[in-house]
C-alpha cells in the first residue's frame, strides 16, 4: 500500500475529562498501532496551548502510545491552533501516498481563529497541497456547521460520536480508508451522445462542473477500497420506447490507480444504452440505493424544519419516509431504517428533539449519501 503521513490532533480541553478522554486515548493508541515503519506519525494535543505530544517519528513505534497515554483533559478550546500544527507537521514530510490531518474535538472553537469560513477555505487550501483533513465530532456540544464543512473541503472524512464506545469504531474506519487508498485524482466525466437524451440529474450530493463543450465533470478525489463511492445518475430521454438498443451516452473514469509497480493513469470508458424495448424493470439493488438516499434526504428536510420551528412538519417528513419503506421490509436494514426513522418522528412530535439528535440524524443521513454503510451501522441507535 501507499504510505501515510499522518498527524492526530486531540482536544483535550476540561469537558473532555473523565470517559471521554479516556476513550479518545484507547482509540488513538490503536490508530496508532496500525502503522509502520513507512509511515509518518505526528501527535499534536490541543486545549489553550498547543503541545506535539509525538513525532514526527516513523509509525510502528510503542513510544507513541505511552505519549498518548499521558494526556490529561484541561483548558479550553485552541481549535484552530492545534489543527494548524497538525497541518504544519504533515506539510514537512509530505510522502507519495495519503497526507491527513484527523482532527478530534468535542466543543467549539472559542480560542484562535474561530470564523467558520475562514477555517473552511484554509482547509480547502491545505487540500489543494495534497494535505486532507478529517474531523470527528463527539458528543452534543461540537459545531457540526463548521466539522463537517470543513472535512468536505478538506478531501477527508466526517465522523460524528454519540458515546465513548463509539469511539473505537470511529477512528478504525478513518485507518481502514487509509490504508486501502486505490486511487487518487478520481474524475468522472458524462457526456450525452443521442439527440434525444434531453439531459441528466445527478442525484449524490456532488460538486459538479459544466464543460464549455457541454460535458459534466466531477472530481471525486481520493478512493479508498474499503469505502465505495456511489454516483448516481439518471439521465432523461425522450421517446426511449422507440430508440431500441442505442447508446444515449457516455460515462469516462479517470484516475492515478496505486498498482504493485506504482502509480498508473488509468480511462476507463462506459457507453449508457438505453433500455431495449422501454420497459420498467425492477433491480433491486438500485430500487434499495435510492430508497435509502430518499430517506437520508427526508432527515435533512426533517432537520431544516426542526431549525426552523415546525416540528410538527418534520415529523409529517418522517412519517413520509416511513411509508416509503412499506413495500422493502424484507430487507432488513430497510426495516432499521423504518423503525429508526419512525422513533426519530416521535421525538419531534413530543417536542424531545434534543441538539443529539440532529446531529445523529445528520450524520446518519451523510453517512447514506456517502456510501458509509459501515460507519452508519457503527452510529446507528439500536431500536
Amino acid at each position: 500500500r501507499a504510505p501515510i503521513n499522518v498527524a492526530l490532533v486531540l482536544d483535550r480541553s476540561g469537558s473532555m475529562g473523565g470517559a471521554p478522554i479516556a476513550a479518545a486515548k484507547a482509540a488513538a493508541r490503536r490508530f496508532a498501532s496500525f502503522l509502520g515503519a513507512n509511515d509518518r506519525l505526528s501527535v499534536v494535543a490541543f486545549d489553550g496551548i498547543i503541545e506535539t505530544v509525538y513525532g514526527p517519528a516513523p509509525g510502528g513505534d510503542g513510544s507513541a502510545g505511552t505519549a498518548i497515554d499521558g494526556l490529561d483533559a484541561r483548558g479550553s478550546t485552541n481549535l484552530s491552533g492545534g489543527w494548524l500544527k497538525g497541518m504544519q507537521l504533515v506539510k514537512d514530510g509530505l510522502v507519495d501516498g495519503t497526507n491527513r490531518v484527523l482532527l478530534l474535538t468535542d466543543g467549539q472553537a472559542n480560542q484562535g481563529i474561530t470564523d467558520v469560513d475562514r477555517l473552511v477555505g484554509m482547509a480547502g487550501s491545505s487540500a489543494a497541497e495534497r494535505v486532507s483533513t478529517s474531523c470527528i465530532g463527539f458528543g452534543a456540544h461540537f459545531n457540526e456547521r463548521l466539522l463537517d464543512p470543513m472535512a468536505h473541503a478538506g478531501g477527508g472524512n466526517y465522523w460524528f460520536v454519540e458515546s465513548e464506545d463509539q469511539m473505537t469504531g470511529i477512528f478504525e474506519s478513518e485507518i481502514e480508508g487509509l490504508v486501502a487508498l486505490s486511487a487518487q485524482n478520481v474524475e468522472v466525466e458524462v457526456t450525452l451522445t443521442h439527440p434525444r437524451t434531453a439531459g441528466v440529474t445527478f442525484l449524490h450530493s456532488v460538486p459538479v462542473q459544466a464543460t464549455p463543450d457541454g460535458r459534466w465533470r466531477v472530481v471525486i478525489g481520493d478512493l479508498y477500497a474499503t469505502s465505495p463511492r456511489p454516483l448516481g445518475l439518471m439521465f432523461h430521454v425522450e421517446d426511449v420506447a422507440e430508440l431500441g438498443k442505442v447508446e444515449v451516452a457516455q460515462v469516462k473514469i479517470e484516475a492515478d490507480v496505486v498498482t504493485p509497480e506504482g502509480i498508473a493513469h488509468r480511462t476507463i470508458v462506459m457507453p449508457v444504452m438505453a433500455n431495449l424495448d422501454g420497459t420498467d424493470r425492477i433491480e433491486p439493488q438500485v430500487e434499495e440505493t435510492l430508497l435509502r438516499f430518499r430517506n437520508a434526504m427526508a432527515r435533512r428536510e426533517a432537520v431544516r424544519l426542526a431549525d426552523a420551528g415546525d416540528y410538527d412538519a418534520a415529523a409529517r417528513r418522517l412519517d413520509d419516509a416511513v411509508l416509503g419503506c412499506a413495500p422493502y421490509m424484507s430487507s432488513p436494514a430497510v426495516a432499521e431504517e423504518s423503525r429508526d426513522l419512525r422513533a426519530q418522528a416521535e421525538l419531534l412530535r413530543e417536542r424531545r428533539y434534543s441538539t443529539m439528535d440532529r446531529k445523529y440524524d445528520e450524520a446518519v443521513s451523510l453517512g447514506i449519501l456517502q456510501a458509509k454503510l459501515g460507519y452508519v451501522d457503527k452510529v446507528r441507535r439500536r431500536r
